[in-house]
């Protein structure tokens, strides 16, 4: 894939509900592209913004996802051709969670399995392969984006099972770099370190256990703009 400017495209992210993939929902809308954000829910800021977005020449479409339900995630997709005539363009796989109280490594609480692995990791990997069908059905080129995490490079003992999961997703998209080459789809993962989210803000562990991350963590916008980046460009290749 060369260039693709996100210019008067189609943009589907997931987990853009809040943080990083909220803001590069709000930099594709910048830029004229349709927007699809599918979530559990929106927080107050989200709903904030999609209301002032109700004038606008590109839209912006919410639809209620629970990314661990594939039957949900292929409905997310399919707003696209119903809403816009067209598949999307640019497929982001952004939700995700940090160890939280009710799926982690420490406290066990699961009795049937990881949901935190089934959204960070299954939910990643099958996202991207109904997004490959989707490109293929329209003998369309685009560009395929997972967030993914630092955490895929470096070991955390306070967060094995995160860890895990952002090693998979750096595997997976390091494996599909040929993609490119052959398909002209473009496979490409954004890597963020600590990003002052709610995922800190609004847990009293995280506070607790990271203090002071405040004072070195980038902002969810400046990943986003590093995401916009990634989709563009071709400087960055399939894999990268």
């Amino acid at each position: 894939v060369g260039d693709l400017s996100l210019e008067g495209k189609i943009v589907v992210i997931t987990g853009a509900g809040s943080g990083i993939n909220l803001e590069f929902a709000k930099l594709a809308h910048q830029r004229n592209a349709q927007v699809i954000i599918g979530d559990v829910r929106l927080t107050p800021e989200a709903e904030e913004w999609i209301a002032m977005t109700k004038d606008a020449a590109s839209k912006v479409v919410y639809q209620q996802t629970d990314v661990a339900k594939w039957d949900q995630l292929q409905t997310l997709l399919d707003v696209s051709e119903r809403e816009f005539g067209d598949v999307p363009d640019l497929y982001v796989a952004g939700a995700g969670v940090f160890e939280p109280d009710w799926s982690n490594f420490w406290d066990d609480p699961e009795t049937d399995g990881y949901a935190s692995i089934d959204i960070n990791v299954a939910h990643a990997i099958k996202f991207t392969r109904m997004s490959i069908r989707k490109l293929l059905s329209k003998n369309k080129k685009g560009v395929i984006l997972v967030v993914g995490s630092i955490a895929g490079q470096t070991p955390n003992f306070t967060g094995p099972l995160y860890v895990a999961t952002k090693h998979a997703i750096s595997g997976f998209v390091r494996s599909l770099a040929m993609l490119d080459e052959y398909m002209d789809i473009k496979v490409v993962c954004s890597a963020p370190g600590m990003v002052l989210t709610r995922l800190w803000t609004d847990r009293p562990d995280m506070a607790e256990n990271y203090k002071g991350i405040e004072q070195i963590a980038l902002g969810p916008k400046d990943i986003a703009e590093s995401m916009v980046a990634l989709a563009e460009s071709s400087k960055y290749r399939g894999g990268t």
